[in-house]
């Protein structure tokens, strides 16, 4: 993030309000920013005021402080303190009203004495206390904690340019150029977001359509006590029957990447519980490492789950709410029912005794 700095133009009637000012001037270097004010220009004509205006167009903000006089009006009758208000506003620049709380407390050395003066002030004070950030002060400490806060205000409400050091300028370029592409990806993705184009997507087979799957067998044991395998079988479900035991069967673990928590299936794994666990539906025997299902297979059901809501193809955990409660209600209706049957083949295992021949020859007596 860029370290931004403001410039805030500091206007007022100048010989009656000069420990004000000066106070304003340490508020806004103390929010580490940019005072501008006119001690630095000669007395006030049109000359300077031309002037003053291209000041206050490279200004952030604008802090106006109001308290007793309103100041020599120009020829046209407006003083140059409510010219600057003025321009300030035309130029839709953030102006921070400061006025003084207790008028009858001032100086008279530092009111107007005229009725004429008097008049203008009031108008004035009514005019910039009228929908703008007005703040109050009565001793050069409150206007320094008024301008503060309200400069912290406007920098969060109203934020301007500002301006940043020297040596960041090639990253704002860049980040503008950045900025630049974004906008540009925004008009070609809203142009193809109204492109009148409809993809036939395939149906997802209804909830009771028939699904057939294959049970791979696989073999078991070894050694002295012989071998024990699955047999080929195609059974017969469908895929929202499938969705419990497939539940239950998945092996998958989580894996923290770049801080974000990611599942992971272990496919191989998987493949070897639910093809064991879809044969236990229809075995009365142990089917555990008898039977698997396809890569193939594995990766069909998983695309009807994820494209019904089912599970999730990133996340945290691969199943849905849904998806829990979906694999709970199901085992508590269809406990005990017959969803599965077999096609071909049959859900067995066949137990093949080992070579004795060549287990007497390890022998050694």
């Amino acid at each position: 993030m860029q370290d931004k700095r403001f410039s805030v133009f500091i206007s007022s009637t100048f010989e009656d309000l000069r420990e004000e000012r000066q106070a304003v001037q340490d508020a806004v270097l103390s929010a580490g920013d940019f005072p501008v004010q006119m001690e630095s220009f000669p007395a006030a004509d049109e000359d300077q005021f031309e002037f003053i205006k291209t000041l206050i167009d490279k200004c952030d903000y604008y802090v106006l402080i109001v308290a007793g006089r309103y100041g020599t009006p120009a020829d046209d009758g407006v003083s140059y303190t409510e010219k600057e208000y003025y321009y300030a506003k035309s130029r839709n620049i953030a102006v921070l009203v400061m006025l003084h709380g207790d008028p009858g407390s001032i100086p008279a050395a530092k009111t107007e004495t005229t009725d004429d003066g008097k008049k203008r002030l009031a108008k004035f004070v009514e005019e910039v206390s009228t929908g703008r950030l007005r703040k109050t002060w009565i001793t050069t400490g409150d206007l320094k904690h008024a301008v503060r806060d309200a400069l912290d205000n406007a920098k969060a409400t109203r934020p301007s340019i500002g301006w940043v050091r020297g040596d960041t300028t090639a990253s704002a370029e860049l980040l503008r150029e950045i900025n630049e592409v974004r906008k540009e990806n925004e008009k070609f993705r809203d142009a193809i977001g109204h492109l009148e184009i409809e993809l036939a997507l395939p149906p997802i087979p209804a909830a009771d359509e028939p699904l057939e799957i294959d049970l791979i067998p696989m073999t078991v044991g070894g050694g002295f006590g012989g071998d024990t395998s699955g047999t080929y079988a195609r059974i017969k479900c469908t895929w929202i029957s499938a969705f419990p035991v497939f539940y239950n069967a998945l092996e998958w673990r989580t894996n923290d990447w770049n801080g974000e928590i990611q599942y992971y299936s272990e496919d191989e794994e998987s493949r070897g519980a639910i093809g064991a666990a879809f044969a236990a539906e229809l075995a009365t025997f142990d089917t555990q490492g008898l039977f698997t299902i396809s890569k193939n297979t594995f990766e069909r059901l998983m695309s009807y789950y994820i494209e019904t809501g089912l599970m999730v193809a990133e996340g945290e955990q691969p199943f849905t709410e849904a998806g829990k409660r979906l694999a709970r209600r199901h085992r508590i209706v269809h406990a005990g029912r017959g969803l599965f049957s077999v096609v071909e083949g049959e859900v067995g295992k066949k137990h093949t005794l080992p070579d004795r021949s060549a287990a007497d020859e390890e022998i050694p007596f």
